[in-house]
């Protein structure tokens, strides 16, 4: 997976009426995924990436977007 490049970006409104980043990753075997990164993060992955434009992402790999350590993607504690 360390190969996926960002392939486009899109804004899309989120249900609290805000505005959020749709990224479509592009793989090595031809496959995609879609990936959707509110506007906090945005500004977080832009900062990690050096640009000031969202479609300057394009292209880029898809390291950039790892900003934050989703809370369910985390290990349990052992007392949990």
């Amino acid at each position: 997976m360390n190969d996926a490049r960002i392939e486009s970006v899109r804004l899309t409104p989120t249900h609290d009426g805000e505005a959020a980043l749709v990224v479509t990753l592009r793989f090595a075997n031809g496959g995609r995924s879609n990936v959707q990164i509110e506007a906090e993060g945005m500004r977080r992955v832009m900062a990690r990436a050096g640009v000031s434009n969202a479609l300057d992402l394009i292209g880029r790999s898809w390291a950039v977007l790892d900003v934050a350590d989703p809370p369910f993607t985390g290990w349990a504690s052992k007392g949990e």
